[in-house]
């Protein structure tokens, strides 16, 4: 997926606001508003931990002061609920938007990681509290100061590195609990019949989640619409199924990190980031290494 696709300005008036006349669905959820001073400390977060990974990233290191809003009016959600938090680098300071809150999404991670939470129904709570929506935007103010791809960027594979980054900013005992999550999700991943899925089809995956964020969108803006999609996980086996490999790539970033000496963690980290990150097979190979 293109970088570009994350870089998102919408005007007033967007076209995005339109109705796809689908007729929204009766099953509701509840949405979880998010304190704003919750989302400024975990933007001063993102700030203050990324510091030292952009000195580290060389050339591609774009630093810059960087801010957060919430945007409530649904018109202006390029994605819906289907992402809570997107990059808009057209305005000084840079910003990460956000949705009011991730209650969509976090129903929808849910359903994707239920194969781990089946067998770990004490990491269920990860799926209850704000730490992933904290991840959400420390990640974001990681990668908007970052220098993509034109063209190639695979939000399962290059930004299996932000997500991974923000997660080591979790404080414990989330941070442990979010890594073993995702440890558990490659570990399922791998050992079911046929394996992981080879990179044309991790690509497809990747390809068919985004094109039903576009197509699913207008119904997932109201509580009706946006029950119904939950109560039809046929709906949105893409996105689940594309969440749930994005989660496991994370794990992959993990498993290499834990295997190295304190001192040898800066050393990974500049190479992951000032060399590897660019590249548009970035963790291909490792994705297909037992």
């Amino acid at each position: 997926m293109p970088d570009c696709q994350w870089d998102v300005h919408l005007a007033e008036g967007s076209p995005l606001g339109e109705s796809t006349g689908r007729q929204p669905g009766t099953a509701g959820f509840s949405p979880r508003p998010l304190e704003d001073r919750l989302a400024s400390a975990w933007a001063a977060k993102g700030r203050a931990r990324a510091a030292p990974l952009l000195a580290l990233a060389g050339d591609v290191a774009d630093p810059a002061p960087v801010e957060h809003r919430r945007v409530d009016d649904t018109g202006q959600w390029p994605f819906g609920r289907f992402m809570v938090a997107w990059l808009d680098a057209s305005a000084a300071p840079r910003l990460v938007r956000h949705l009011p809150d991730e209650a969509f999404f976090l129903r929808l991670l849910t359903t994707a990681y239920q194969p781990v939470l089946s067998q770990r129904p004490d990491l269920a709570g990860l799926l209850r509290d704000d730490s992933r929506f904290e991840v959400s935007i420390t990640n974001d103010v990681l990668q908007i100061q970052l220098r993509g791809l034109e063209d190639g960027y695979s939000m399962i594979r290059h930004h299996a590195l932000m997500l991974f980054s923000a997660t080591l900013w979790l404080d414990e005992p989330r941070r442990a609990q979010w890594l073993e999550l995702y440890d558990g999700l490659l570990g399922y991943v791998s050992e079911r019949p046929g394996g992981r899925p080879g990179p044309d089809e991790l690509a497809r995956v990747e390809a068919s989640a985004f094109a039903d964020f576009v197509a699913l969108r207008a119904d997932s803006l109201d509580e009706a619409g946006a029950g119904a999609l939950l109560a039809d996980p046929a709906l949105t086996a893409n996105v689940t199924g594309y969440l749930l490999y994005a989660g496991a790539a994370i794990a992959l970033l993990w498993r290499q990190y834990r295997q190295l000496a304190p001192d040898e963690r800066a050393r990974w980290q500049r190479e992951q980031l000032a060399e590897l990150y660019r590249r548009p097979d970035y963790l291909r190979q490792e994705w297909m290494t037992p």
